[in-house]
């Protein structure tokens, strides 16, 4: 996406570094990332390309979970920059969808194994890669285990 670009305002958009701010009201945190960015000349409006703001906030649920802001807020955070519907969530975690719905409303506390298991797959999805979810999505499935698990060391 080069020269070209315009704004819906119809001014041109030039490339720029912009701070994206992703703020959790309630727990009085906020994370700023820089992001690559399209700025227009006219109006001087930020343009974030989806991808690149979804990656921004998958990076501000890791600082989150770096930070230890283990709240229902960061939850529920995490679970929209993984693009997951709360009932899948829940599938993942074993837990009810009504317990991500106390969890993210703040009626109770997210438990912390759950807490790292999300914060893990935001983490993958941040590096391009599912172990964390396909590790859980494993388990989730319901279905006879093998009787022997062969290994093979390369």
């Amino acid at each position: 996406m080069g020269h070209g670009r315009r704004c819906s305002c119809g001014g041109a958009l030039r490339s720029s570094t912009e701070r994206v701010a992703v703020a959790l009201a309630r727990s009085r945190v906020e994370v700023a990332v820089d992001v690559p960015a399209w700025r227009c000349g006219g109006c001087g409006g930020v343009h974030v390309d989806p991808p690149i703001l979804r990656r921004c906030h998958l990076a501000a649920g890791c600082r989150f979970a770096d930070a230890g802001v283990g709240t229902g807020e960061a939850v529920r955070h995490m679970r929209k920059a993984l693009g997951l519907r709360a009932a899948d969530l829940a599938r993942l975690l074993d837990v009810t969808p009504e317990t991500i719905s106390h969890w993210e409303t703040d009626r109770c506390v997210p438990n912390r194994s759950a807490f790292v298991a999300l914060a893990a797959m935001v983490q993958d999805a941040l590096d391009d890669r599912t172990i964390t979810r396909d590790r859980l999505d494993a388990l989730a499935r319901e279905r006879a285990w093998p009787r022997t698990l062969v290994v093979r060391l390369r």
